[in-house]
């Protein structure tokens, strides 16, 4: 229809007077116009069809994203929003190939820690805009050790060791946060903090060698709730009186933008798997035992998903903590305002802290 329309122009154009010349220009301008029309909900389909890739990594924080797969609420809430697509989870060892991941747009989604987003909040602010998308859990992490005369963060000595995932990611801030509480200083555990993985700072902190504390994370502090060569000090929940948001979703800006409707529905999902975990935690416990490996059997998952059935939530909790935490801590250059402006919508404009 277009090339008939251009031929038809084409003739009754032709010709020099400078009237012919202005009624051929709004000619073309009409058909350039009409391309527009014609192409542009092509280009939107398409974009909104294509597969959405969210990277997450191991552990229970981020099984929201797995019941929301397994279940179909990723299908359901994108159908109705009138998107026929899919999504792909890929689990991925490690935050820092986790955002190399979503900076090179390898994936759409991807899973942090609330520190680590604030940081690439912060980098990026200025060219791809990651920000958290919605909040999986405020997971709690309890201070755990294998010394009988320890009773309190005082009695700890210089030549204890505290074992923490990474000194400057979520277990080593919050240390620094009770040790500014207890001492008034951050830094008064730094010289004993050893940086280990979860599982090697478990069997550390049972075998009773080097390791002489260890902030642990759910399942692992299940793991040591029921060994009697360890006990617990506090849960930092309670220590610090804040719940803090400890796994989540960004995205960049970009994504937003080009596949909005495809965000709300990711949201609405998650959301609807939190509810799922919280109402079924049996059913949850086998999904999670389907999709990684546990030291933990299905009644020991089962129960520790009925313990942190208030954990699960998309918006995020204790975002203004760290973050001024961290700010004083130098991990930020700039003062974070106000939590919103590190979170995209629906969740930036509903209640968080």
């Amino acid at each position: 229809m277009t090339s008939l329309f251009c031929n038809a122009v084409s003739k009754s154009t032709s010709g020099g007077s400078m009237q012919q010349k202005l009624r051929r220009r709004a000619a073309l301008a009409a058909i350039a116009a009409l391309s527009i029309l014609t192409v542009s909900p092509t280009v939107s389909r398409a974009a909104e069809e294509k597969p959405i890739s969210i990277a997450i990594q191991y552990g229970y924080a981020y099984l929201p994203v797995v019941v929301a797969e397994q279940k179909g609420f990723f299908s359901k809430q994108l159908a109705a929003k009138g998107i026929n697509t899919t999504v792909e989870i890929k689990k991925i060892s490690g935050a820092p190939a986790i955002n190399d991941a979503l900076i090179s747009g390898t994936v759409d989604i991807g899973a942090y820690g609330l520190p680590g987003m604030l940081i690439a909040a912060e980098k990026t602010k200025n060219s791809i805009k990651i920000r958290g998308l919605a909040a999986l859990v405020a997971g709690d992490n309890g201070f755990y050790t294998n010394k009988a005369e320890i009773k309190d963060l005082k009695d700890l000595g210089s030549n204890d060791r505290i074992a923490v995932t990474s000194t400057t990611r979520q277990q080593g801030l919050l240390v620094r946060m009770a040790a500014k509480k207890a001492f008034g200083d951050a830094k008064h555990f730094d010289t004993m903090m050893v940086q280990l993985p979860h599982p090697d700072a478990t069997s550390g902190l049972l075998a009773g060698g080097t390791i002489s504390a260890y902030v642990a994370p759910h399942p692992y502090s299940d793991v040591l709730e029921t060994d009697p060569k360890v006990h617990k000090l506090f849960n930092f929940s309670d220590y610090l009186g804040q719940q803090v948001t400890s796994g989540l979703l960004a995205t960049t800006g970009k994504f937003i933008e080009d596949r909005k409707d495809a965000s709300l529905a990711v949201v609405a999902a998650i959301e609807e798997a939190d509810n799922f975990i919280r109402d079924n935690p049996k059913e949850a416990a086998e999904i999670f035992l389907a999709s990684e490996k546990s030291s933990l059997n299905a009644d020991q998952i089962e129960k520790m998903l009925e313990t942190v059935k208030d954990e699960w939530g998309v918006q995020p909790k204790g975002v203004m903590v760290f973050a001024d935490f961290m700010f004083e801590a130098g991990l930020l250059k700039s003062k974070l305002t106000k939590w919103q402006d590190v979170f995209f919508e629906p969740v930036a404009t509903a209640q968080g802290t």
